[in-house]
């Protein structure tokens, strides 16, 4: 067996592929994919979701392999997708565990704040619009209050949290800010300073984003009839600050999530729980028994007595290490207080978190099967996060693919045994697994199945993944 391992989470490599071998002593690991021979029999690709292109396209040509990421798993990753696959999915099966695990969801279309009312009144969804005109007459601690995200951004950046229209809108870019930008624009390209070859010139035209006329992308891209940009291939990270406006109309798609207020604090804090969900072929669904309690940065209030999202929210990414080492914001569920609520309810969390895991990777592969496409050769790894409120309900936020994992402390001690367990869960299923080993028995013990949905679902009839321009 070949095996390529280059993960995001670079530090766990190593113990990866050690647990490899030990399922497969004679697995050959290659630092560079290219050095796989291309008659490879049987291949194991575990990588951090960039050149996938490449990587298909090996593992098209190998008879027995697995690779850790589905073709499209955005029916689960994007936020506006995932709620859509709840809405279709209850409205035809109202006894589905989704149905009392899910916050009301609204998808919006967002650009400037001058239009934020026509794209309320817009929404396939009036709920929040209504909400946010009866709250008008309400005092703030009587409000409906509501969660903005951007559909397509992680790590908690452009959230903001709002309960009347004005509120909202106060969050969004202005379309005159926008103005008076282009009018600048415009100034500047009445002198401009690069000079262009002419139309008879041996290489011909040659637009870009500083040529006066195209300084859009839809103008270059008609140009050139394909996108190039030079420079840095870095890729650059959105972040936004806190008091600053979102930049909507570049996001455009967001969810607007009723916000749950009524929560039980840990050590004052607010926090969410992060679960780790494997989904191997077509489709077999594992939750791994140890969870992460991740913890917001400041002592929690409802958003009337304390606006700052550093207490509302619990995604360690906007803590930096110093912060969420010193303040232990990711800690073992397990070890949670047991009086924290009443009863068994650490184990009845997780139970919750088991079957609404399940029910929404069945839900999203029968609703937006183009969007959501398990596959026999593939496998991925997914971190749900959820919500407990003060009676113990576990509510579904989102889906976070190719999940970060930290090293320090209790959080990098669970990755490297999720790591174990992951191997002898997707190896079992290439039927490669060494399960007369105890330690692999233990390892796969820590996953609990909770979905086969393998005749459920039949054969797939994507034969091939194309690898498009390699």
């Amino acid at each position: 067996m070949h095996v390529y391992v280059h993960s995001a989470n670079t530090w766990l490599d190593g113990h990866v592929q050690e647990c490899i071998k030990r399922h497969v002593p004679d697995a050959i690991c290659h630092k560079n994919f290219t050095d796989i021979p291309e008659d490879a029999d049987t291949v194991y690709q575990l990588l951090n979701g960039w050149e996938l292109n490449h990587h298909f396209a090996l593992l098209n040509r190998a008879k027995n392999g697995l690779l850790n990421a589905y073709p499209n798993s955005d029916a689960l990753a994007r936020k506006d997708h995932m709620a859509s696959v709840v809405d279709y999915w209850i409205t035809k099966r109202p006894e589905s565990v989704l149905k009392g695990h899910s916050p009301a969801t609204v998808k919006l279309s967002l650009d400037y704040s001058e239009y934020v009312e026509d794209a309320l009144a817009a929404a396939d969804d009036l709920t929040l619009l209504y909400s946010l005109e009866d709250n008008e007459a309400k005092d703030s601690s009587e409000r409906d209050w509501w969660i903005l995200k951007p559909a397509m951004i992680d790590c908690g950046h452009g959230i903001r949290i709002f309960s009347t229209i004005d509120e909202l809108a106060g969050n969004l870019e202005l379309a005159a800010d926008i103005s008076e930008e282009d009018e600048e624009s415009e100034e500047d390209a009445e002198t401009p300073d690069t000079k262009f070859e002419s139309d008879d010139s041996a290489e011909g035209f040659k637009p870009s984003l500083s040529a006066p006329g195209l300084d859009s992308l839809d103008a270059l891209i008609t140009a050139t009839g394909k996108l190039s940009v030079s420079g840095t291939n870095k890729i650059q990270d959105l972040v936004i600050d806190e008091n600053e406006r979102i930049p909507s109309a570049l996001l455009r798609e967001f969810v607007a999530q009723q916000y749950i207020v009524n929560i039980p604090p840990i050590d004052g804090r607010k926090w969410h729980v992060r679960a780790y969900v494997l989904s191997v072929g077509r489709l077999k669904v594992h939750v791994f028994n140890e969870m992460l309690a991740l913890l917001a940065l400041d002592d929690y209030e409802p958003p009337w007595k304390n606006p700052s999202l550093k207490s509302s929210l619990t995604n360690t990414a906007l803590q930096d290490e110093e912060e969420f080492t010193s303040k232990e914001s990711m800690r073992d569920f397990w070890k949670i207080d047991d009086d924290l609520l009443p009863g068994d309810w650490k184990q009845n969390v997780f139970n919750q978190a088991c079957q609404i895991s399940g029910e929404l990777l069945r839900a999203a592969a029968h609703t937006m099967a183009d969007k959501f496409t398990p596959l026999d050769k593939c496998f991925e790894l997914f971190a749900i996060d959820f919500l407990i409120d003060s009676k113990g309900t576990a509510w579904l936020l989102e889906v976070n693919e190719t999940p970060a994992f930290y090293e320090q402390g209790y959080a990098g001690e669970l990755a490297q045994r999720l790591m174990e367990s992951l191997i002898c869960v997707t190896l079992e299923h290439m039927g490669m697994a060494d399960m007369e080993s105890e330690k692999n028995v233990q390892a796969k013990g820590r996953m609990v199945e909770v979905l086969d949905a393998t005749k459920e679902l039949a054969r797939s009839n994507i034969t091939e993944i194309l690898p498009g321009a390699l």
